[in-house]
């Protein structure tokens, strides 16, 4: 099944026409249907071990209230891919006891991701409230609120795929290659990339990259044609400049 569909790819990427200034399908592909199961609960996960490390002042950002500087609850987490990442708990939460169950809500879903997307994840910042998440930074930035929101959804990891894209994607794919793909497609996968093409059309792009080339049975073969008619050029792209995306397939 995955081989056909691989070919079959291949094969409309070829011959199909780019859709011109067509209006995006989604208005943001973590609301799109039928995509909260790219990464799911029967996935793998990376995630190793959690260990407590002596609290001492972070600089991080909070939506509620911008840049602070505090003294955290600090974890150092362990992947079995070899990424090390240090794990930053808003002391808000009370106890390191508290902290860590929240962290540990968290790491086992981000472990799912593929290799790639946790690169340039150097920290977490954990922080209690309902706001957006975020990435960038060397950084996953969680509100806790939110999270529990996206895990009664059941897109947490598909909220985690379009963040660390923008922390371990961002910095190597805006270039001329992907204008160039961007203008040769002549559309964009949702209103969000549209709105913002220079900052959000490729963590918009890559979580439908991934889904069509590497869970393609999670999704129905509807999702998989309008993605390959909207972005044939950015899926190219992808092909192309991510050798190193670990084939997890259903």
């Amino acid at each position: 099944m995955v081989r056909f569909i691989a070919v079959l790819t291949t094969t409309l990427l070829i011959t199909i026409s780019c859709s011109g200034n067509a209006d995006p399908p989604f208005r943001g592909t973590l609301w799109a249907p039928d995509t909260s199961e790219i990464i799911n609960e029967t996935d793998p996960t990376h995630f190793k071990t959690l260990t407590e490390v002596p609290d001492n002042p972070r600089k991080m950002f909070d939506r509620r209230s911008g840049w602070i500087t505090l003294t955290p609850f600090l974890f150092e987490a362990t992947f079995t891919n070899g990424k090390t990442i240090e794990v930053q708990v808003n002391p808000e939460f009370v106890s390191k006891k508290t902290a860590r169950e929240v962290a540990l809500m968290y790491l086992v879903p981000i472990g799912r991701l593929p290799t790639l997307l946790l690169q340039d994840v150097d920290t977490i910042w954990l922080h209690n409230g309902y706001a957006n998440f975020g990435g960038g930074n060397n950084n996953l930035l969680i509100h806790h609120e939110q999270g529990l929101k996206f895990m009664d959804l059941g897109n947490l990891e598909e909220a985690f795929i379009h963040e660390a894209s923008h922390t371990s994607l961002d910095a190597y794919h805006y270039n001329d290659k992907w204008k160039a793909a961007q203008k040769a497609d002549g559309s964009f996968i949702s209103t969000y990339a549209r709105d913002y093409p220079n900052r959000e059309d490729v963590a918009e792009s890559f979580p439908m990259y991934y889904a069509l080339r590497y869970k393609p049975t999670r999704i129905p073969q509807s999702l998989r044609e309008t993605i390959i008619k909207t972005m044939p050029n950015r899926i190219l792209y992808f092909d192309k400049n991510l050798p190193g995306l670990e084939p997890k397939l259903p």
